[in-house]
C-alpha cells in the first residue's frame, strides 16, 4: 500500500555509489546538468537533460550519478492521466520547462510556503503537457548536459556535432526534431532565460549575470536581451 507524502520540490545531487530503494509516492527526477544511471521496471540506462523520469509508487528502482550532477526531484502523491501507465516512465522537457527547472535551481531556497504551493502547481501543469517516450535522439541528450553545465561557452556547432558523433548537417537536423527549434535559438533561449532568472530573483549585478550567460561586455548582453524579451535587463533587475 502506498504512503501519503507532503508534495515537494527539491534540489538534489547523487553519487556514483550504486543505491536501491523505493518509496510509497510518485517521484519525478529532471536533470538541470549532467545525468542519471537509473534501472526501473521498465527502463535501464540513463535520463540526461531534456528528459525525466517517472518512479511509481512502491516501485523498487536503483541508480547513482555524478556528485557534481544536480537534479530537480518531485515528490507527488498524484500525477496526470498521461503518467499513470508505468510502461513508459521516461518523457520529455522541452525547452520551456527547462528554463523553469532552471528557475527553480537559482530560487527555490528562497520560496516563501505559498510560493511553493504555487511552484509545485506550476511543475503539475508543465508535467500534463509533457510527452511520454517521444521522438528525443538520444544522441542528443549528452549535448544538452553539456550546454546546460557551462552556459559561459559559446558552444560552436562543430563541437557539439562531435559529441554527438554526428555531420553537422545531420546533427542540425536532429537538434531541431529533439528540441522543437534551432540549436542558435535554442542556446538563445536558455540564456536568457537563465539571465532573466537571475536578474529578477537575485541580487546578482548585470554585469555578472552576462557573465554568467557567454557575453563579456553588458552592452551587447543587453542588446540581446532587449531584442528576446522586448525590455532592458535593468527593467527585471530586483530592488
Amino acid at each position: 500500500m502506498s504512503e501519503q507524502t507532503t508534495p515537494s520540490l527539491s534540489i538534489r545531487s547523487y553519487t556514483r555509489t550504486m543505491h536501491s530503494h523505493s518509496h510509497g509516492h510518485y517521484q519525478f527526477v529532471l536533470p538541470i546538468n549532467g545525468h542519471i544511471e537509473i534501472a526501473l521496471d521498465n527502463f535501464e540506462g540513463k535520463v540526461g537533460v531534456g528528459e525525466g523520469v517517472c518512479i511509481s509508487p512502491l516501485e523498487v528502482h536503483t541508480f547513482r550519478a555524478n556528485e557534481l550532477c544536480k537534479f530537480v526531484v518531485a515528490d507527488l502523491n498524484d500525477v496526470p492521466a498521461n503518467f499513470k501507465n508505468k510502461q513508459q516512465p521516461i518523457f520529455q522537457v522541452n525547452a520551456s520547462f527547462q528554463a523553469f527547472l532552471n528557475f527553480v535551481d537559482i530560487q527555490l531556497n528562497h520560496f516563501a510556503d505559498d510560493a511553493r504551493n504555487e511552484i509545485i502547481t506550476l511543475f503539475y501543469a508543465l508535467l500534463s503537457t509533457s510527452q511520454k517516450g517521444g521522438n528525443a535522439d538520444k544522441r542528443i541528450v549528452p549535448v544538452l548536459s553539456h550546454i546546460h553545465q557551462d552556459l559561459t561557452q559559446q558552444h560552436d556547432l562543430n563541437t557539439l556535432a562531435s559529441i554527438a558523433c554526428m555531420g553537422e548537417t545531420q546533427f542540425k537536423v536532429r537538434f531541431k526534431q529533439t528540441t522543437g527549434m534551432s540549436l542558435r535559438a535554442y542556446l538563445i533561449k536558455t540564456k536568457m532565460e537563465k539571465a532573466k532568472a537571475l536578474l529578477s530573483n537575485t541580487d546578482t549585478p548585470i554585469l555578472k549575470v552576462a557573465l554568467s550567460v557567454g557575453y563579456d561586455d553588458v552592452t551587447s548582453f543587453t542588446r540581446r536581451f532587449k531584442a528576446y524579451f522586448g525590455q532592458s535587463p535593468g527593467f527585471y533587475k530586483r530592488s
